[in-house]
């Protein structure tokens, strides 16, 4: 016997970022009435994804003048990340979506900091992947809607490294399989 769909209710149940996000959660709908009345639900991590938690500081380094959204916006995208970073209401922090497991392969530096499947605490506060905009936690750069848009550790390091907050300074150096700079 075959049961036919339950109606569409929330707006999100509409939008690509939002189905992709909620495609491998236990309980979607929760999700997405979370969206609809304007709380920020937590979303587990390491299941569709993981993410590189960035200070503030490591991704705007390189900015030279104001430091708007707009210009923030083309970092990332220079980068190679062009979905999938949220902004703290605090805007003290970037997180970034990332490729499953590559928070098994990350090394912190310069307060960076990755969380994937094999975290005890993994999950993202997502906010309404339609809220482009503060006050509140807000995306960056759209929500992801595939696995392929998804950025990767290398795109993550091109970012730091532009940005002039290359992790490793002093502290733990990130490895990818790329060949450190000789000194």
């Amino acid at each position: 016997m075959t049961y036919a769909p339950l109606p569409l209710t929330y707006p999100t149940q509409r939008h690509p970022g939002a189905l992709w996000l909620v495609s491998r959660v236990p309980r979607p709908r929760e999700i997405h009435e979370d969206w609809a009345e304007g709380r920020t639900p937590a979303i587990e991590i390491g299941r569709r994804f993981d993410v590189v938690h960035l200070p503030a500081e490591a991704v705007e380094g390189g900015i030279g003048g104001v430091r708007t959204d707009d210009v923030i916006e083309a970092a990332f995208r220079e980068a190679g990340i062009a979905y999938g970073v949220v902004v703290t209401r605090r805007r003290d922090a970037y997180s970034v979506l990332v490729r499953a497991g590559t928070a098994r392969t990350w090394v912190a530096g310069k307060g960076t900091r990755a969380v994937g499947i094999d975290d005890h605490l993994r999950y993202l506060r997502a906010p309404h992947p339609g809220r482009r905009e503060g006050p509140g936690d807000f995306w960056l750069l759209p929500a992801p809607h595939a696995d392929e848009v998804l950025a990767g550790a290398v795109e993550v390091r091109a970012l730091l490294a532009w940005s002039g907050g290359s992790p490793g300074r002093g502290e733990a150096t990130v490895t990818w399989g790329m060949r450190p700079p000789s000194a």
